[in-house]
């Protein structure tokens, strides 16, 4: 479904790229923490909203002055490529351990290998949308 023009904000091209490379991260541990761990219904529904506030955030942003998305390509890049890219199962095991640390009783329910796929299909998925101007908050797993 595609956003109404009166939930959009046109940003420099610039300025956007900024924002969501400082999203990044906190957007990758949480997909993580949803998608590879057994985690309370409460820390789940916690994880699930602040996805939801970044996500929201992104979806509505667009490029001064055209009030145009980023290409697929453009958002892939920012929020998988460049953090995983060539380094996958590496980067994902780092976070993944990561996360056993600071939660003691969170066990991962698949492999690095198997994160490492399941979210490269997630931004796929939402690398698309977002350049079609399409709503992205549907993608957030339970």
């Amino acid at each position: 479904m595609k956003l109404d023009d009166s939930l959009v904000m046109s940003f420099p091209r610039k300025l956007v790229e900024h924002i969501i490379l400082g999203l990044y991260y906190p957007i990758n541990v949480h997909l993580v923490k949803l998608g590879g761990f057994d985690f309370s219904p409460e820390l789940r529904q916690h994880f699930r909203r602040e996805l939801r506030t970044w996500l929201r955030k992104i979806q509505t942003m667009r490029f001064k002055p055209s009030d145009r998305t980023g290409s697929y390509k453009f958002y892939f890049n920012l929020l998988f490529d460049y953090p995983f890219g060539g380094v996958e199962v590496r980067n994902m095991r780092l976070i993944m351990d990561q996360i056993a640390d600071e939660y003691e009783s969170a066990r991962p329910t698949k492999r690095p290998e198997e994160m490492v796929e399941w979210l490269r299909r997630f931004h796929t998925e939402l690398a698309e949308r977002l350049h079609n101007g399409e709503d992205v908050l549907d993608l957030i797993p339970e």
